[in-house]
């Protein structure tokens, strides 16, 4: 009983980690520790940088590097960007396109505190194209529902890899690389330092780093 780790752990997580990293990674540590209590809210990128900022929250999961030294940052997981059409476009049948083609596309974007917006605008001004300049026919506020509009015919997007496979391997969507241009980015774990003060938020800690370095 000395060594059972007890108690609740309330994550903050972004649309990505929240939907497909942080799950499995919970389920394996209940599993190792029966007696903890787990709950994942879902949040943009932005909003789960601040939340563990000012304590809401003590860990967090996102997509977008916090920067400075007031939070302790793990790398766990990498991504690919990638742009889904549906299966009628006539970007479907191509082995690749350029970046110039992309212009006047209708393009189903995240909203601007999302991990995967942010990182998307950043690499695509690198790559010579504003995509603040399109004019977009939607503008939803999960990638999954960039997904759902993708299948839909509701235009194209620029979504996770990790959020598409498995509408791709139904081919229900079709990935489309983009010549010369590769977008990736990563995701983190993140918290303040000074408030890992319990027994179970050290032990997680620990066990995303050991699930990090292991995968």
């Amino acid at each position: 009983m000395r060594d059972e780790v007890s108690g609740d752990l309330s994550i903050a997580a972004s649309t990505i980690p929240g939907e497909v990293l942080v799950p499995p990674m919970v389920g394996e540590f209940k599993a190792l520790q029966p007696a903890v209590g787990v709950r994942v809210d879902i949040f943009d990128s932005g909003s789960v940088i601040e939340k563990v900022r000012d304590g809401t929250y003590e860990l967090g999961f996102c997509g977008i590097h916090p920067g400075g030294k007031e939070l302790e940052c793990i790398e766990i997981a990498q991504d690919e960007i990638v742009l889904i059409v549906f299966p009628e476009h006539p970007f479907a049948g191509r082995d690749q396109i350029s970046l110039l083609e992309l212009q006047g596309e209708p393009l189903i974007l995240r909203e601007e505190a999302s991990g995967t917006q942010s990182t998307l605008r950043s690499l695509m001004t690198k790559a010579g194209l504003d995509i603040g300049k399109q004019s977009p026919r939607l503008v939803l506020g999960t990638t999954q529902a960039l997904v759902t509009a993708v299948e839909a015919k509701a235009g194209i997007a620029f979504v996770s890899n990790l959020a598409a496979k498995k509408s791709a391997a139904l081919g229900l969507v079709k990935q489309v690389p983009i010549e010369g241009l590769k977008l990736t980015r990563s995701f983190y774990c993140i918290y303040r330092q000074e408030r890992v003060v319990s027994r179970l938020l050290n032990e997680f800690i620990a066990f995303v780093r050991s699930e990090f370095e292991r995968h």
